[in-house]
């Protein structure tokens, strides 16, 4: 009998030329399309949203490693991995998730494979270096089959059509039960995005998988970071937006999108795992839940309920006055000495598809609310809330909340916390607990930013104690919020980068200050008397970087006096290169600004309204090839 079974990809990439470090943001989701309940559109049919994952039956989920191509291919050389040294570094990946003890996902290597064809669906979970596909950048792929409606398996059912049944109602549990290989399933219900057959493929024609310490050699990867974040789709897990966990601390999430294998400390990082992997695969096998089987507790195991709570609400947008479908919620507690630190995160937001029934195509999605649940250890908690605008990463890349949420808008707003002030407000987490209604307002503000999209990043040789400038000429600002209405200066943000992912963009200072225009076009910049200042300031990799003022209404009452007094023509927005050196990370660079500028072609004219100093800020000359990304924040 023919089941409705749908296929989730999931992959890896390696960004190649602005690396970028981790935060998971939940589950991989398939659409449900159970019980075909009639849409509102004639001819289709209700899809609603559900979790990808392995039933319980199949727990351990067992993977047969593809021994045809050993020792496996290095596209820089002679080879230098066979199978059974990679098998060690892929079981110690699954140990890491099988370890967690508020989580029962089970995954265990039984053997091998001598398949010479492509993987697929053929009830084999097979681990491969063998593929033909051939994509720039791609590094691991994790592919799932998975049942796109509740189904009921009977007896002798043949999930993968090759002549052999998959389903009997002799046993309980999936199991290899004919000794042929493959992997049948008892007969019984299963849930819309229940995986039966998953497969992860490794790209050993693009990169050369090592199992010793990394290097810095950008074609040459680590197979435990690697398989470690597969192996996460493996068993539900979807991307997350986490790419920087704290101020000292530069990695990111396993689950992060992206890996530098260039940065070898960045590598050997992803070996280990982060709260937020840890909180969404106990949240998704919760510990505990069942009286028997997997989810019971058993040695060594602690249940989900005793260590982990959740924080529940829902994000809306401050002048749509409307719901945001995928804007990340993530949670910061103070780690062990004191420093902000991400813990968790989640995407916002409920949709519903409208789906043809008999090509099971999707032609129309509607939103239903912004609701979001991020699961977290006990403790106390700020909650942040940032958009999906392509910084760090892609939002198509994560989950359907967020691949179709953007299409709706509201993705305009910043990154800010819940709460009054620059920090927020702080929530106390009990174990077993949901702390709920804490819903996110985005604040109503408008930005200042003279400059298109990113085009590069620099300067990777700017010398120590340099300064980046941007100007705000007073008549802009009096353009944008008018003679008569507050001014209220909420924020400079600036667009930083690391070159090394491991590493913290720390500058030496950020600042807003005043400053005038020379005859000669250089510019003076007030260093002296700024309007306010932050020392080392800590960058976002990827993103911008907000410099918060504590009172911005009595700030921008100050500036608007001096504009209309004339002691105020322009705003400055600075950074300041840290001025010791060495720069920290393997490639030994400054940390970086995004640049707008494209020499072919840009989509915004050269403002001229960006400056640099070499010279400790006696002179900042105008720069006419580039717009730096810095922006001024105004409240409404």
């Amino acid at each position: 009998m023919r089941r409705n079974l749908a296929r989730t990809l999931v992959c890896l990439f390696l960004f190649c030329q602005m690396p970028s470090p981790v935060q998971a943001g939940g589950n991989m989701e398939t659409i449900d399309i159970t019980g075909l309940a009639p849409s509102p559109i004639p001819g289709l049919v209700i899809g609603r949203v559900a979790p990808v994952k392995w039933d319980a039956r199949c727990l351990p989920v067992r993977y047969r490693v593809n021994d045809t191509l050993d020792p496996i291919p290095n596209p820089l050389g002679s080879p230098v991995l066979t199978v059974d040294e990679a098998v060690p570094a892929l079981q110690q990946a699954l140990d890491l998730w099988n370890d967690i003890p508020t989580s029962f996902i089970e995954m265990q290597i039984v053997g091998t494979t001598g398949n010479t064809g492509e993987a697929g669906l053929d009830m084999v979970n097979e681990v491969t270096f063998r593929t033909s596909l051939r994509e720039p950048g791609l590094l691991a792929l994790s592919v799932s089959f998975h049942f796109a409606d509740d189904s009921i398996l009977i007896d002798g059912d043949d999930l993968d059509e090759d002549g052999d049944p998959d389903v009997s109602s002799e046993i309980s549990v999936c199991e290899d039960m004919d000794g042929d290989g493959d992997i049948e399933l008892p007969a019984g219900v299963y849930k819309s995005g229940t995986i039966v057959d998953n497969d992860v493929i490794f790209f050993s024609h693009a990169s050369r998988f090592t199992v010793g310490p990394p290097d810095a050699n950008l074609a040459s990867a680590d197979l435990m970071a690697v398989a470690l974040h597969e192996f996460g789709h493996s068993h539900g897990l979807a991307h997350s937006l986490t790419n920087q966990l704290k101020a000292t601390d530069g990695r990111a999430a396993v689950m992060f999108p992206t890996i530098n294998s260039a940065d070898p400390q960045s590598e050997l990082t992803a070996r280990t795992l982060t709260a937020e992997e840890i909180a969404w695969s106990s949240f998704t096998y919760p510990e505990g839940s069942e009286r028997s089987g997997p989810a019971a507790l058993g040695p060594g195991d602690i249940a989900f309920d005793q260590v982990f709570g959740r924080i529940t609400g829902e994000v809306r947008h401050g002048i749509l006055k409307r719901e945001i479908v995928g804007a990340n919620v993530f949670a910061v507690a103070k780690d062990e000495d004191g420093v902000d630190t991400v813990v968790s995160s989640a995407f916002s937001g409920t949709i519903r598809f409208h789906v043809d029934p008999v090509t099971g195509e999707a032609l129309f999605v509607e939103t239903l609310s912004g609701k979001y649940v991020v699961p977290v250890p006990s403790g106390e908690f700020r909650l942040g809330v940032e958009p999906l605008d392509e910084f760090p990463a892609f939002g198509a890349t994560f989950n359907l909340k967020t691949e179709f949420g953007p299409l709706f808008g509201g993705h305009d707003f910043d990154e800010e916390f819940l709460g009054r002030g620059r920090r927020g407000r702080t929530i106390d987490v009990q174990p077993g607990k949901a702390v709920k209604q804490m819903n996110i307002v985005t604040n109503r503000t408008v930005r200042i930013d003279n400059f298109g999209t990113i085009d590069s990043v620099g300067f990777t040789d700017a010398a120590p104690g340099s300064y980046y400038a941007v100007r705000i000429p007073s008549e802009q600002i009096i353009e944008v919020v008018g003679r008569r209405r507050p001014l209220i200066i909420e924020s400079a943000d600036f667009m930083t980068f690391p070159l090394d992912s491991s590493v913290v963009p720390i500058f030496a200072e950020a600042l807003l200050t005043t400053g005038t225009i020379n005859a000669d076009g250089t510019a003076a910049v007030d260093l002296a008397a700024p309007l306010g200042r932050v020392t080392d300031f800590v960058g976002q990799d990827t993103d911008f970087a907000r410099l918060m003022f504590e009172h911005p209404a009595r700030l921008g009452d100050r500036v608007r006096r001096g504009i209309r007094r004339g002691e105020i023509q322009n705003l400055f927005l600075v950074l300041r290169v840290p001025t010791t050196t060495p720069f920290p990370g393997v490639s030994g660079v400054p940390p970086l600004i995004g640049l707008d500028g494209d020499p072919n072609g840009n989509d915004v004219p050269i403002f001229g309204l960006s400056y640099f100093s070499d010279d400790g800020g006696i002179t900042f000359h105008q720069r006419t090839d580039h717009n730096f990304m810095f922006r001024l924040v105004l409240s409404r």
